[in-house]
């Protein structure tokens, strides 16, 4: 069967776009290691409060109020609360960038009491 000119076209600038697992009608799936102390995920945009509990132990990225300091990122541990700001007080915000276990929080390295 032959395609007018213009179909073929189509087809060939179309394919062209594509990676070459598209091309070849597959898709690659990338290799998923269970790490009990990481879980990966990205974060989801949620800012937490001054005072809020620290459920997940990572790197959280601290968005000061107004103009009083650029964004920085932290270390926080879960089970502390997020603190106060001497400056911002309680307006201060928190998003997780990244969790990241404290390591006297895994099984292998925990403290004994």
């Amino acid at each position: 069967m032959v395609l007018p000119a213009r179909i073929r076209d189509m087809r060939v600038e179309s394919a062209a776009r594509m990676s070459l697992p598209q091309r070849l009608g597959f898709q690659l799936q990338s290799a998923r290691f269970k790490n009990p102390g990481h879980s990966g995920r990205r974060p989801n945009g949620r800012h937490y409060r001054a005072g809020d509990s620290v459920r997940q132990s990572g790197i959280y990225e601290v968005l000061h109020d107004r103009d009083h300091r650029e964004m920085h990122e932290v270390v926080m541990i879960s089970g502390d609360n997020f603190p106060d700001c001497d400056t911002c007080k309680d307006k201060v915000r928190f998003r997780l960038v990244r969790t990241a276990p404290y390591i006297f929080q895994d099984e292998d390295f925990e403290e004994e009491s």
